[in-house]
């Protein structure tokens, strides 16, 4: 009996199981609260047509006194998802601007107030968007897209504990809206939450990639600057403020003015803290003095704009 041949095992074709790729019309559509008051609620639209608003007998009742009893609908249609305003009083945002009516892309984010803000998903895998958008909420600041106090806080002690340790130099920025009640007051609080954007995507293209830019509070903004001494921290500071001065915020038809006040601290031998909150009070106290010497200025230790 004649032997076969062994076959070299490069040449063997390995038998698999293929899955089949979901189409789009099999994905579903999801959307995610970001912060108000369903903040991390996942809410699965289906087929037809979804009714948010303040309403207590509509799809989705959200108890927030800044949108309208049936503020908009979300209609899904063989896989296309759109949203309309339902002529709500404060109107509805798709990235940032006022839509009447719009077909939702994957990633999309819609804001009906100013604490009120969900995502839109268009996914097969509900575990992967749920546990991804979970920890962004943990981390960033849904109004801006950049960090939160929480993670900042969390940097600053491991950043504040290293540059002790090798003594390497470490400031720290803290930015404040100049008169933010009164673009608040006269633009409405939509209009405020455009110009924090609008503000913290200035300021994010204009620091290094290993800085921790976050918002710290209301109109509160801090940059931690790794290895980085006084001088250095006031001349980005001052490009920064110069910046923003000259960079008016477009909010639909208003054009709104914005300055802003820095205090800068400096941990680098010659100024000492004993914790990561002497720090920061630090340079809150110098924020204090650039507002309460005219506001749109930078005030260090040593310097001052």
């Amino acid at each position: 009996m004649t032997k076969k041949p062994k076959q070299d095992p490069t040449e063997q074709t390995i038998v698999t199981k293929v899955e089949k790729m979901p189409t789009e019309a099999e994905k579903k559509a999801y959307i995610l609260f970001l912060s108000g008051p369903l903040v991390g609620k996942l809410q699965q639209l289906k087929e037809g047509e979804t009714i948010l608003g303040r309403a207590e007998d509509i799809d989705v009742s959200i108890n927030d006194s800044r949108i309208s009893r049936k503020h908009l609908s979300v209609k899904v249609v063989s896989g296309e998802t759109t949203l309309t305003d339902l002529g709500s009083t404060n109107g509805t945002f798709v990235n940032g601007k006022r839509m009447q009516s719009q077909i939702l892309k994957d990633g999309d984010k819609v804001q009906i107030s100013s604490s009120t803000i969900f995502k839109f998903a268009y996914q097969d895998n509900i575990e992967n968007i749920f546990h991804k958008e979970l920890y962004k909420m943990a981390v960033v600041d849904a109004v801006t897209g950049i960090f939160n106090k929480r993670y900042f806080l969390d940097r600053l002690k491991e950043e504040f504990s290293h540059a002790k340790r090798a003594k390497n130099p470490l400031s720290l920025a803290m930015i404040d809206v100049d008169h933010f009640k009164k673009i608040n007051d006269t633009q409405g609080h939509l209009a405020g939450d455009f110009v924090l954007a609008h503000l913290a995507e200035t300021i994010k293209k204009m620091v290094r990639g290993e800085d921790v830019f976050a918002r710290y509070g209301g109109e509160e903004f801090v940059i931690i600057l790794r290895g980085t001494e006084e001088q250095g921290a006031f001349q980005l500071a001052e490009r920064i403020r110069k910046t923003i001065e000259t960079q008016p915020a477009h909010f639909e038809s208003a054009t709104i003015p914005v300055t802003i006040s820095i205090g800068i601290a400096t941990l680098d031998g010659g100024e000492e803290f004993s914790s990561p909150e002497a720090f920061i009070e630090a340079a809150d106290q110098y924020l204090y003095k650039a507002k309460q010497a005219g506001r749109n200025r930078t005030i260090s230790k040593k310097n001052k704009s």
